[in-house]
């Protein structure tokens, strides 16, 4: 977006002379996307479309010290600015913490954008059709009742400035693509440049295989009570959800955190102590990679816990200066969060382990659960037995315990997955068929 307008008038206007300090975060994006429901692509119930957003994100902290933050459309920014500040000077508050912007510094060069997926943003369907076409045939030689997905590919440019001479401008494009078969397994794939075919294959056909395994039901009464594989997604919904939840800032700061915040730099582990979770938003083409936040803190990789203990919390500007604390990097997506151990074993060394247990392929009711105490209680419906010459069918059950016993246990074990950033689980917890 071109933030010339709202730099003029903070220049000349009466509200800019009000102004001690102030941070803009501009940007648009043009997006392609393109909805199949139930077999049928492109009809009203899943439509081509092609889009534009353009908004600004800002922080106004003005003369008397209070602050107004908020979101501008290009409308206000373009043909209404003078009213849009008005506006905010009439909602501004007491915030101390968070008048802060960001004085100049240099970014780290980050790969972000790809032509390919640029193109398809603006409408060059190539892409999208490619993999459109692959799943239709897919879906035709293994005879599946029915699908629906979606794909879609956006370009997105970013311009953050600040009243202390921070000034970037950043591009960046993603291309993403979600598939489900006979109404309910499903799997996906982003990041700001496609996969190969292979690998988009690839992941196809695991998915065809687990949606097979789905159709069929277990022996009820041949399995284990309590032995579980977790698949890389539901540790990323879940457990690594849940452990950023009690990292955020805001939650450490107001104590409502399963962390307390004099345990930050502690020696004393609150995890396995060979457990880590840090987030590099440095690597390259990954969905949640950036050279600087919205807010305009340069990218670089932070380690949230290492060793099983706490070294800091997720800091915004706000809850880093309320913490006395630098700011971090932050966790756009779980493609740039690393999580797991010092050891990860094979997907197929831990089916072995795991005969009798289940593996859980998705969970609901996550947001039910209270984070602070790690307490849980999951529906597990789309669950496999595992048996000793593969999967058995599929159990519907309901999984429970406490997340910070299971990431405390010796007999954890982190399991590689193929074309997953993140492992998946072997553990222990109460399995209630249902």
């Amino acid at each position: 977006m071109d933030l010339s307008a709202l730099l003029e008038a903070i220049g000349r206007g009466p509200r800019g002379a009000d102004l001690r300090a102030w941070s803009f975060a501009g940007s648009v994006s043009r997006r392609a996307s393109l909805g199949v429901k139930d077999g049928q692509a492109g009809n009203a119930h899943a439509p081509f479309t092609l889009g534009e957003t353009s908004t600004v994100h800002y922080l106004l902290v003005w003369s008397d010290g209070r602050v107004s933050r908020g979101t501008w459309e290009r409308r206000q920014v373009e043909r209404e600015i003078d009213r849009a500040l008005d506006e905010a000077r009439l909602a501004a508050y007491d915030d101390p913490d968070a008048a802060r912007v960001c004085g100049r510094a240099s970014l780290p060069v980050v790969a972000l954008h790809d032509a390919a997926a640029a193109r398809a943003a603006l409408g060059e369907v190539t892409e999208i059709a490619d993999r459109l076409n692959a799943v239709r045939e897919m879906v035709a030689r293994r005879s599946f009742r029915t699908w629906s997905g979606s794909f879609a590919a956006a370009e997105g440019m970013t311009r953050v400035v600040t009243s202390q001479g921070f000034d970037a401008a950043t591009s960046g494009t993603s291309l993403s693509w979600h598939v489900s078969l006979n109404g309910e397994s499903g799997d996906g794939y982003g990041a700001r440049r496609a996969e190969t075919h292979a690998e988009f294959l690839a992941r196809l056909e695991r998915l065809a295989a687990i949606a097979d395994d789905l159709a069929r039901d277990a022996d009820p009464d041949g399995g284990r009570d309590d032995l579980v594989l977790l698949h890389p997604r539901v540790v990323e919904a879940y457990v690594v959800e849940t452990l950023l939840a009690n990292l955020d800032g805001a939650a450490v700061a107001h104590g409502q955190s399963h962390f307390d915040r004099h345990g930050f730099g502690s020696d004393t582990p609150v995890l396995r102590e060979d457990i880590e979770l840090l987030v590099d938003p440095l690597l390259p083409h990954r969905l949640g990679s950036y050279a600087c936040t919205g807010e305009g803190v340069p990218a670089s990789r932070t380690a949230l816990v290492e060793r099983g203990r706490l070294v800091s919390p997720v800091l915004d500007l706000k809850y880093a200066r309320r913490l006395g604390l630098e700011p971090t990097a932050q966790p756009y997506a779980m493609d740039t969060v690393r999580f797991g151990g010092a050891e990860q074993i094979p997907n197929s060394d831990a089916l072995d382990r795991a005969v009798g247990g289940l593996l859980v392929l998705s969970v609901l009711g996550i947001h039910t659960q209270d984070p602070t105490s790690g307490d849980f209680s999951l529906s597990a419906q789309q669950s496999l037995r595992i048996g000793p010459r593969g999967f058995a069918g599929r159990q519907r059950s309901t999984i429970s315990g406490n997340l910070f016993e299971l990431l405390r246990r010796d007999d954890l074990v982190f399991v590689a997955f193929e074309g997953e950033t993140t492992p998946g689980l072997l553990t222990r917890c109460r399995i209630h068929p249902t």
